[in-house]
């Protein structure tokens, strides 16, 4: 609706712009200066709904990539794809050049990279992984998005080590929440340009960050179950070796103890005397 408005107006504006000319060149007449200020006011009007319609425009292809990869996380429940596809989600709605994910690993209680991303879509080699541990470090501790035009010139991050070392610019960190619980953050950057990311992009990330969470959980839980389930069929496949082979120790033993058996042997051993392969140590027969 924006769109077809800022086009009408605009329209209007060429049709007035015509009306001038004729009456110049007809009449030598001109259009009042009443009119030449509403013209003037329409204009900067259109100007105006032109660049709400392509704010407009921005948000709307953010939120279908939001639903699209939504629903693609939380279809999925292989780790490592999930993870890829998050951060390649996140580069993609913000502009940034390369992004990273930490996650919180519950064993060691500290939050390591598990995915690292380019613009590309291509992992990071590990000589490439350069980012803000401070700033993604920030994020976490306050539960709340950390973003930055310019980190140099930020007073907040002036004493910071890995930023003014890396000479790092536009940043935006992101915490993953799962029920109240900071389980990784979100991490992007662009180490060449200032200005990259705005506020505006805030609130899709942040509704992005909770989906994302609970793709990532979903993904852990069917992993975990997966390995169980695995490690349960390795011991079934144990015991029933081990019933197996029990099984013939039993079969053997019925068969040696019986009467019939035992007359075998006998009468094997009383043809290995008779040939002069006696064993010193076998009984003699009754």
């Amino acid at each position: 609706m924006i769109s077809r408005l800022a086009s009408t107006l605009s329209r209007l504006n060429e049709l007035i712009d015509q009306l001038s000319g004729w009456l110049q060149k007809t009449y030598q007449a001109q259009l009042s200066p009443e009119i030449h200020s509403l013209v003037r006011e329409m204009r900067r009007d259109v100007q105006i709904i032109k660049q709400l319609s392509a704010q407009d425009a921005v948000r709307i292809h953010q939120l279908e990539e939001l639903a699209r990869i939504s629903a693609l996380i939380i279809s999925s429940l292989e780790p490592e794809q999930v993870l890829e596809e998050v951060m390649d989600t996140v580069i993609h709605l913000t502009g940034a050049e390369r992004g990273y994910l930490m996650l919180l690993d519950e064993e060691t209680d500290t939050f390591t990279i598990r995915a690292s991303r380019n613009r590309g879509r291509r992992n990071l080699p590990e000589e490439d992984v350069i980012f803000s541990r401070g700033i993604a470090h920030a994020a976490i501790d306050s539960a709340e998005p950390i973003i930055t035009s310019n980190a140099q010139s930020d007073p907040r991050f002036q004493g910071m080590q890995s930023v003014s070392v890396n000479n790092l610019r536009s940043i935006m960190a992101v915490p993953l929440l799962l029920h109240g619980k900071v389980i990784g953050v979100l991490y992007v950057d662009n180490p060449i340009t200032q200005g990259v990311f705005t506020q505006e992009i805030v609130p899709v990330l942040l509704a992005f960050a909770s989906q994302a969470a609970i793709a990532i959980d979903n993904a852990k839980r069917f992993s975990q179950v997966r390995a169980d389930l695995q490690r349960a069929q390795q011991e079934v496949l144990e015991l029933r070796i081990q019933i197996d082979e029990r099984k013939r120790e039993q079969a053997v033993r019925e068969i040696t103890e019986t009467e019939y058996f035992q007359e075998l042997e006998i009468l094997a051993r009383n043809l290995r005397r008779k040939a002069g392969r006696t064993d010193p140590s076998e009984p003699a027969d009754a």
